[in-house]
Formats: structure tokens, sequence, C-alpha cells
């Protein structure tokens, strides 16, 4: 697409629905010609950008405000030239998920989350934004995670109810807060390969058949890969597990640098050697990539 902006791909979807391992598969094919968003993680911001209060409503709030910030930065990093796409693992369709799927009694309420979407942040989202809602069954879900979370914060994720809402809202009301038709692929007795093929298609359709045929020449990264030592230091400084999760990919070199991505987000060595968040709303020399 030359002298076009790069698409905008979004994955979203409910706890076992696939988003983690497709992101893990795509990434590495698509080498330096991508950038992207891990999920949000408010255990990792600091300062002014840390959640203003510790509170379902409080996290819910920092992330809608968090993908306004991500919203306006999209323009500017799809539009340089040498990105051909870029992925977003989750939008404003997870928290908005979240406050309407919750019974905690100091939620955010969901009315006020999605006024928060329809006065802030739609008016900023680019128009070539295409969304991907993965779907799964509340009993795949949790089969798909071994059934038992693995840190007790992560243990609301495990029920079964929750589940059973949120797979309602990305089904029934979530299409409706997308910018354009959404693509919704039930992955409940499909293979990964079939479910990448589909994305694959979407992106061939948006001009972009290179990208699609790097996608289906990929293969399925064999087992979980280990963390790579050069980021064992700042892994452990920055939370460990309990913040980032596994890894997900092997290290990856990555226009001059090399990255490593975590179920929670992932981490970036400089050619200088020094290794911090990955972090393209926070690193303006990623920003600047």
């Amino acid at each position: 697409m030359p002298g076009a902006d790069a698409p905008i791909l979004v994955l979203d979807g409910p706890p076992g629905a696939g988003k983690t391992s497709l992101l893990a598969r795509m990434l590495p094919a698509l080498g330096d010609g991508c950038l992207w968003f891990t999920e949000p993680n408010a255990r990792l911001a600091t300062g002014l950008r840390a959640p203003v209060h510790p509170s379902p409503a409080g996290h819910s709030l920092w992330f809608l405000r968090h993908e306004l910030d991500k919203a306006r930065a999209m323009t500017a990093l799809s539009g340089d030239p040498a990105t051909e796409l870029l992925i977003s693992d989750r939008n404003h369709l997870g928290a908005l998920a979240y406050c309407w799927a919750t019974q905690a009694a100091d939620s955010l309420p969901y009315r006020t989350a999605a006024d928060f979407y329809t006065r802030r942040i739609a008016p900023c989202l680019p128009a070539h934004v295409l969304t991907v809602i993965l779907l799964v069954s509340p009993g795949q879900s949790l089969d798909r995670r071994g059934n038992v979370a693995e840190r007790p914060r992560w243990q609301q994720w495990f029920d079964e109810g929750l589940l059973e809402r949120l797979h309602t809202f990305y089904t029934g009301v979530a299409p409706t807060l997308c910018p354009s038709p959404p693509l919704i692929i039930d992955t409940d007795g499909v293979s990964p390969d079939a479910v990448l093929a589909q994305v694959a298609a979407l992106l061939g359709d948006a001009g972009l058949p290179g990208v699609a045929q790097s996608l289906l020449a990929s293969t399925a990264p064999a087992a979980r890969p280990e963390l790579a030592p050069h980021f064992a230091d700042t892994y452990e400084a920055l939370g460990g597990l309990e913040a980032l999760g596994h890894p997900i990919t092997k290290p990856m070199n990555h226009r001059g640098g090399n990255v490593q991505l975590c179920q929670l987000g992932a981490l970036h060595r400089a050619p200088s050697g020094r290794t911090t968040l990955w972090d393209l709303l926070a690193d303006d020399s990623l920003r600047a990539a």
C-alpha cells in the first residue's frame, strides 16, 4: 500500500480464545515490518501513568485512558513508512467487556465506560482499524487454561459465570463498538492454523498479500520458550511472573534491537545493551523507529 497508512489489526476476545497464541505466531513471522502494542498492564504503569485508585473502577478507568492514549498514537505509528502492519493486543473492547460482565460492587458502571468510549476514544480512532474477535465457550476457555489460576489475582478469570457474561458481550455487544464490522472467529474446535488462515485472508483483502503469505508460511512454536538470560534481571525487577506472565516467543531481532514477548508485556534490548519494557506509548525511540 504505497503512500498509505498501515492497517491496524486489533485482537480481542475472552480469556482462552487464543489471542496470545496467535500473536506469538504472528510477530516473529512479520519481523521488522510490524509494530505492536502489548496487552495493557496497569501493574507496569508508574508515576502519572499509574491507576489513580487500586479498585476495579480505578483500573477500568486506567484501561480506558490507556486506550485513549493509544488511539491518539496509532495514526502517527501507522504512518511510519517502515511499518506494514500495526497490531494491538486488545483495545477498548477489553475494558468495556469487563465493566459489562463483572459483578464487583466497586466496578465502573458500564454506562460510564461506554460513554467514555463514545465521547473520547471513538473520535480518535483511525479509520483503518481492523478488529478480530476470537470467541471461545466458557468450558473450552477453562480447559485450555488448565482450569486453575496460576496466581491468586488471576482467579476471577476462571469464574464460569464471568466467562459466560463475557461471551455474551463479545457476541452481542462488542460488534457495535468497533470502528468497522469485526471479523468474529469461534475458536471452539478450530485449529490454530485455521484461525491464522482467516486472519491472513482479512489482511490480504486489506491490501497486504505479502503479510498474508508470511503468516501462512509460519509455524506454531513447539513448546513454551524460556526467558532469555539477558532479559532476566529486568523481568524480575518489573515483577516477574506475577506482572509479565510467561514468555510466549523466543527472543527476536527487531529493527536493530532484540525483543521477547511475554503474556502480559514485552521486553526490549536496545543496541546499547539497555533493557527496558517495550512500550510504544512511553518510549520515544520506539515510536521513532
